[in-house]
């Protein structure tokens, strides 16, 4: 009769105070980034997921924590992904990585529809008083070209818990619940240029200013995929009435640098400028664009004394 009354005490116990615990967490940011380091580099965040519970004996091995990823509102593969929300109509994405170690070693990673289990040697572990903290550790995947906005995704995620409360032999108050949260991931990409490339004009040596070729090459600029910018040159050490001069000495040697084959001058302001859009060449992954001019001496000025002529030009870029 005893052995059957404590039968029934313990059923009634262990049905008792379901789902005594609360998930929250938080949201996670990767902060600002050039859009040449979110190619070049791993960028790493953190989230973490609370479970705070009533009562946590911990005593005893069948606890367990489940996090289960169920969706992400843009997705590569099996992996969450970052979109530009700035754009839209891109199909560009930034895959991230969910990790519950950092570092993101083999078997730490949760993929969409995937889950990790943490068990109750590990949950010992993660205990503060009566409250878990579950880090989330999140990764950019590298080697993504992208353009400059506000990159966002939201991530779905399921929390399955069983943690005893109170028992000796075999868990008598048992709290067990299933939550879903939501943890928003941004990251804000910056535009950038990283490379100009302006090689030297020489006009190689002439009797007279009328027997100067023109010189015809190109400045390439590399920058963010889809930038908006202009291109200015200025008017070197020597300018005169906005007219560019060599100089040797105390000697003048005017010339100028015009767009294209056209008679457009390239300049520092106004309309002068060279915009972005309007560039010769654009690779193909939007990186570079190619600006071809041309130089020339001008033939209406007087020829001046023979000697080496020079100047120096400063190219800027404006977003």
């Amino acid at each position: 009769m005893m052995r059957l009354l404590l039968l029934i005490i313990l059923l009634a116990s262990s049905a008792a105070a379901q789902a005594d615990c609360r998930v929250t967490n938080n949201n996670a940011a990767f902060g600002t980034q050039t859009s040449f380091t979110v190619n070049s580099t791993v960028l790493n965040t953190t989230s973490v997921v609370t479970l705070n519970c009533d009562k946590v004996l911990n005593l005893l091995n069948n606890d367990n924590v489940t996090i289960t990823l169920l969706n992400a509102t843009s997705s590569a593969g099996t992996r969450a992904a970052l979109r530009n929300t700035t754009n839209p109509a891109s199909t560009d994405l930034i895959p991230i990585q969910l990790c519950v170690q950092s570092g993101c070693p083999a078997g730490s990673e949760i993929p969409v529809s995937g889950n990790y289990r943490f068990n109750a040697g590990v949950l010992l572990g993660l205990l503060n008083s009566q409250t878990y903290n579950f880090p989330l550790f999140i990764r950019t995947v590298n080697g993504q070209n992208v353009s400059a906005g506000l990159w966002q995704v939201n991530l779905t995620l399921r929390v399955n818990f069983n943690i005893c409360a109170v028992g000796v032999a075999v868990c008598l108050t048992l709290q067990t619940g299933t939550v879903d949260i939501t943890t928003q991931i941004t990251l804000s990409v910056t535009n950038d240029c990283i490379a100009i490339a302006a090689p030297t004009i020489n006009f190689n040596s002439a009797p007279l200013v009328k027997d100067f070729a023109p010189v015809s090459q190109s400045i390439s600029i590399t920058c963010t995929k889809g930038s908006v910018y202009s291109v200015g040159i200025n008017n070197g050490l020597y300018p005169s009435s906005n007219v560019r001069n060599m100089a040797s000495g105390a000697n003048r040697l005017s010339y100028e640098i015009f767009k294209g084959s056209s008679i457009n001058r390239w300049g520092v302001s106004g309309t002068e400028r060279w915009a972005s859009a309007d560039s010769s060449q654009l690779s193909t992954d939007g990186l570079l664009r190619t600006y071809n001019y041309t130089a020339r001496i001008l033939a209406t000025q007087n020829t001046p004394p023979a000697g080496n002529y020079s100047d120096t030009l400063v190219v800027d870029i404006a977003f």
